[in-house]
């Protein structure tokens, strides 16, 4: 869908959806009365699974799709201005890292300078990933685009900043009720920065990149629009994970139609910010911190769907809290082994994706190969990504860097 049937990827969307909406209504039909019977584990849910899975799986295709050219054009990442496929990575990532971030009890977590260091240790593998990705890419004399981050700027070390800030920011607010009025007055300060020249600063191709700050100033200034991202996450993060062990269906369907409605205002507010400012990767503006808001809420509504579809069909008979507590096979487990090995394993996937996209490039002219041997090669790129993390996951390996 990203390659040689892109101009199809409507229709053919329209089509499953369609046809697994037929498919449900005719699986579920008979079934209503259940309703108030049907449970769903809250301890680990399956469905963030699934949504980190595919944003790993989508940026590992693209990054190297990219390369060749049967990969179209108007998906590549955009320069200004405006939206492609590849502009969604760096801002799912975060997304996928905020719904997933714990908020603790207020007694739990103290902001000290011994809590400051310990958050500084647990991101000290992301900086240095960062760093020697620089020095790798310096070394090997390898196509860098320097609009994109800055020249000493990149993917490793935004992430590294936003879980630092992110995380001394969640120890003062402990209270996810009131982080998303963070997250949204920082926003709207990053967007008053923007307007005030900051964005023409970056964006001009005049400005020389004679100092750190000037270098790197896709990096540092598109900062506050990814914190305030993380902290929106982390909101939502908070409303679809349970903090019960089960959770009943209606309670759980309120939660999905919450996130549904997040996406709702989020695409809406995408047209506001389109005309007003436009958006921006490069900045991480406004505009763009809602698309990917979008983007993620309405994912990660769709999978929440998904999965009380799959207990609702395969609910069987009530089950009490202390039977549940005593069955094991009470969850019922609906992902693909390779998506559980994905996100087991997110961050050494995503290494090994790149990497091999850059051995890939080294070896082969990519942009001059047909469509034929540029599938071939990601095909072949896919699988043996796919079997080194599920080798992994099989026999319980877990790569955690932080």
């Amino acid at each position: 869908l990203v390659t040689v049937l892109h101009r199809l990827a409507l229709n053919i969307t329209l089509t499953l959806f369609v046809l697994s909406a037929i498919s449900a209504v005719h699986q579920i039909r008979n079934r209503l009365h259940l309703v108030p019977f049907v449970q769903v584990p809250g301890k680990t849910p399956q469905f963030l699974t699934c949504v980190r899975a595919l944003v790993n799986l989508t940026t590992a295709v693209c990054i190297l799709a990219v390369d060749f050219h049967c990969f179209p054009r108007e998906l590549a990442k955009t320069e200004t201005f405006g939206y492609g496929l590849m502009d969604i990575g760096v801002g799912l990532y975060v997304f996928s890292n905020g719904i997933v971030y714990k908020v603790r009890p207020t007694d739990e977590r103290r902001l000290n300078a011994a809590r400051v260091w310990k958050v500084l240790a647990s991101t000290a593998p992301l900086f240095l990933l960062g760093f020697g990705r620089f020095f790798l890419t310096n070394e090997l004399d390898y196509q860098l685009h320097v609009s994109e981050y800055g020249v000493h700027w990149n993917f490793f070390i935004t992430l590294a900043f936003v879980k630092f800030a992110g995380t001394l920011i969640m120890d003062l607010v402990h209270d996810p009720e009131v982080i998303k009025f963070v997250a949204i007055t920082l926003l709207c300060c990053h967007e008053m920065m923007l307007h005030l020249g900051v964005s023409r600063y970056v964006l001009s191709a005049d400005t020389e990149r004679t100092t750190f700050f000037a270098a790197n100033r896709e990096g540092i200034v598109s900062m506050p629009g990814y914190l305030a991202l993380f902290l929106a996450s982390v909101y939502i993060g908070w409303v679809v994970r349970p903090s019960d062990e089960i959770t009943l269906a209606k309670k759980f369907l309120r939660r999905a139609g919450k996130v549904a409605v997040v996406a709702a205002v989020c695409w809406k507010m995408i047209y506001v910010c389109e005309d007003m400012f436009g958006i921006s990767r490069r900045l991480a503006n406004m505009g763009y911190c809602f698309w990917i808001l979008a983007i993620g809420s309405s994912v990660t509504a769709l999978f929440m769907f998904f999965e009380l579809f799959v207990y609702f069909v395969r609910f069987e008979e009530p089950k009490s809290p202390d039977q549940i507590m005593k069955t094991d096979d009470f969850c019922i487990p609906y992902v693909p082994l390779v998506l559980q090995a994905i996100n087991a394993n997110g961050l050494f996937f995503f290494l090994i994706a790149n990497l091999l996209t850059g051995l890939v490039n080294l070896v082969f002219q990519t942009f001059l190969l047909g469509s034929a041997a540029a599938l071939t090669i990601i095909g072949y790129y896919m699988f043996m990504l796919c079997v080194a993390v599920s080798f992994l996951y099989v026999n319980s390996v877990k790569l955690k860097i932080w």
